[in-house]
């Protein structure tokens, strides 16, 4: 979570998801669920909430070697964003843009793993890449990180599906017009026990419900917009958990 105002952001995810936010003094948090990591936050410098800066979420993906997965990059029409850096006792860091501009962290751990809980009521539990062009998508994410991408069908409901030697790792939504200028973008889903109560506690916490609980395959969702703007989707009994 990269936010102009922490003080705003942490109350909110603190009482949808009970994390805490032990005070680091650094300007980076890591956010915790009963003593355990499950995401970080970082502040934004002052001019960029002078500037009117909104909350948004990043996904960071695993890298085995972050400096082989940054040498296909460009080749398959993306950017690097962020050249890697170190992070000290934790591992190594890069951000970059697919090729259809959504931009996400590349991570290798050399301690630090990511959260410690996934699939849980308040944990991460999916990640979806809304895409303006699925080809292009496809292709970039197939030669930098060796995905997989194709159709899955479930019912009635067709899903593109991230996989990875054959395990689901990520989703992808193609946008279409009705959608305008929404740019391509990476967004996460939190697990919960409840999808409506999630819902409304979040719309209480100064939150924004921008498509109310509705079920679908992969469970019972909503999308929700916290009090700075930033976007994600809760669910309930996900089939993608962990």
């Amino acid at each position: 979570m990269a936010t102009p105002d922490a003080a705003t952001t942490v109350p909110f995810y603190s009482g949808l998801f009970g994390w805490t936010a032990p005070d680091s003094g650094s300007g980076y948090t890591i956010l915790q669920l009963d003593g355990r990591d499950v995401a970080g936050l970082f502040e934004l410098p002052d001019e960029a909430r002078e500037a009117g800066a909104a909350s948004r979420w990043l996904v960071y993906v695993s890298a085995d070697d972050i400096g082989k997965r940054l040498e296909r990059v460009r080749p398959a029409g993306g950017s690097i964003l962020a050249a890697a850096f170190d992070v000290p006792g934790a591992g190594r860091m890069a951000m970059v843009a697919d090729a259809t501009g959504a931009d996400f962290g590349l991570w290798e751990p050399w301690g630090h793993e990511g959260s410690a809980i996934m699939g849980q009521p308040g944990s991460l539990t999916w990640t979806e890449l809304y895409t303006r062009s699925r080809a292009a998508a496809a292709n970039f994410y197939n030669a930098v990180l060796d995905w997989d991408v194709e159709s899955v069908q479930a019912g009635d409901e067709t899903f593109i599906s991230c996989s990875l030697e054959g395990t689901p790792v990520a989703g992808m939504m193609e946008i279409g017009a009705a959608w305008g200028d929404t740019p391509s973008h990476w967004i996460p889903y939190f697990a919960v026990a409840d999808a409506d109560g999630a819902a409304a506690l979040a719309d209480g916490l100064g939150g924004e419900v921008v498509s109310p609980p509705a079920d679908t395959g992969a469970g019972r969702l909503a999308v929700v917009r916290d009090p700075l703007g930033a976007l994600f989707i809760v669910v309930a009994e996900a089939r993608h958990a962990g």
